[in-house]
């Protein structure tokens, strides 16, 4: 058995996501694609981890000011959520690093040049405020004074220094940041903070509806006793997360997260790796591609902070791409939920949504390249192309994180077992010599380890030799696949 030849590749305990579709780089925009590429290459790193993840941050650039409308009662704004799931040492912080910098350089430089119209601003504002306090201790005041000098305040656009990026951030402060800035972009290489929507703080009482509302727009009022009431009329706010495999475990698997309908709001990424194969002298980002990318950004972003008013504008198909996007809803989407997306009903019962997100996504970046209006131009079937072949990335994407969540109790202790024979880089072993090696909570008692080692076999990953030791004992010899260190 030592001979290597006659080992075959051992079946995958669970899903491990080799045959899923590479992600379509070529259907992104010009620019982005450049910049996903160039991120790619000097990180080493897998494509699909930067064209995911810059997707959602520049959906950000359109939220509040566009909707995409497939037909009158059915429109959806252009915010996109991903989460990408990958090993320590995945360059996740880089890549996240490169994407965000414009988002983050644009605020300062906002703020920069609009201060002092903003202290100007808020002074005003304190300064009515002074009167109206001042006015409310006369006591020969009307109701009508009152009620002119409140109504003076209330016209005073809020003015503040604007926020665009968010990290690690709380509820509470979540509403206070969208209440002065009305959307806003959660982008990290860490998707801890999540844990501060499932109870963290608040005595495991999950508090995730301002999460699920910000997806769509809708209107959020907080009361707090303490506290006037904060309404939100708009809330959105595009997350772009990455976060190691236990994270993403934990969510799947968290029943407040699923049953509330988060986990179907995120296209997911599980970018493949080139751990062991990378080399440190790639080519940097080149300085056309950075300064084109900022940009760009810039660009859209100046767009969106001169446009204030509260109604958003639509987009519309073109007659011959709006046959295509019905026909492609009736005849594939629909039926797949029976089928390829039948466990993952809610994710796929959003995926229309989710491409027509992308077709006023990639439609408004475009425009921005050829210095026309979105709204006055129609969405055309280039356009609802490249979204679907960006949709059926994150649609295999989605049933292989589905498939994740059912994972039940045997795979995990093989997988215990097999994490223990790697990190000593067992050859061969006696199989209760290994049972103390891996013993721990998960395992009852040998018998029970035992049928986790006839699972190990029954996946090729080992081969048992069983023989008579002293006193009629019987030894068995594991013997391990070498093909588990390749």
């Amino acid at each position: 058995m030592n001979n290597e030849t006659t080992w075959v590749q051992p079946t995958p305990l669970r899903p491990d996501g080799t045959n899923l579709l590479p992600f379509p780089v070529n259907a992104l925009p010009p620019i982005i694609g450049d910049m996903a590429d160039a991120i790619a290459t000097t990180t080493s790193t897998d494509v699909a981890m930067a064209g995911t993840s810059i997707l959602s941050a520049v959906s950000y650039c359109f939220s509040g000011v566009y909707r995409m409308s497939a037909k009158r009662d059915h429109t959806e704004p252009l915010v996109l959520d991903t989460l990408t799931i990958a090993e320590p040492s995945f360059k996740k912080s880089p890549v996240i690093s490169l994407i965000k910098r414009p988002y983050i350089q644009f605020a300062h430089d906002w703020n920069e040049s609009n201060k002092q119209d903003i202290f100007k601003s808020q002074a005003e504002y304190k300064l009515l405020q002074g009167k109206l306090e001042a006015l409310e201790k006369k006591k020969d005041v009307t109701a009508e004074e009152i009620a002119k000098l409140r109504t003076e305040i209330s016209n005073i656009p809020a003015s503040n220094f604007r926020r665009i990026a968010v990290d690690d951030i709380t509820p509470e402060s979540l509403v206070h940041q969208l209440e002065e800035n009305g959307t806003l972009l959660m982008i990290s290489d860490e998707a801890g903070m999540l844990g501060n929507f499932s109870g963290r703080y608040s005595n495991n009482i999950p508090n995730l509806d301002l999460l699920l509302k910000s997806w769509n727009g809708e209107t959020y009022i907080s009361d707090r006793a303490t506290r006037e009431s904060i309404v939100l009329k708009k809330p959105y706010m595009s997350i772009c997360l990455a976060c190691q495999p236990y994270v993403f475990d934990s969510m799947i698997n968290n029943s407040a997260f699923r049953g509330s309908g988060l986990i179907a709001r995120f296209l997911y990424c599980f970018p493949v790796s080139n751990i062991g194969t990378r080399k440190y002298d790639t080519q940097a980002v080149p300085e056309k591609v950075t300064e084109d990318y900022k940009n760009l950004v810039y660009k859209l972003l100046g767009t969106k902070f001169t446009y204030h008013d509260e109604k958003e504008l639509y987009l519309h198909f073109d007659e011959k791409t709006y046959g295509e996007f019905v026909d492609y809803y009736n005849r594939r989407i629909e039926p797949m939920l029976l089928t390829d997306m039948a466990f993952c009903k809610d994710w796929g019962g959003k995926y229309h949504g989710e491409l027509l997100r992308l077709c006023g996504i990639i439609h408004c970046i475009k425009c921005a390249l050829n210095d026309v209006n979105p709204v006055e131009t129609r969405v055309g079937i280039d356009t609802f192309c490249n979204a679907i072949e960006i949709g059926e990335y994150f649609r295999e994407q989605a049933i292989y994180a589905y498939s994740l969540g059912d994972i039940d109790l045997g795979t995990v202790k093989a997988e215990r077992v097999l994490n223990k024979i790697r990190s000593k880089c067992i050859r061969e072993i006696k199989q209760n010599d290994l049972y103390k090696l891996c013993r721990c909570t998960l395992f009852k008692n040998a018998a029970d380890f035992a049928e986790t080692m006839d699972m190990l076999e029954e996946y090729r990953y080992i081969v048992r030799n069983i023989s008579k030791g002293a006193n009629n004992k019987t030894i068995t010899d594991v013997i391990i696949n070498p093909n588990i260190y390749r």
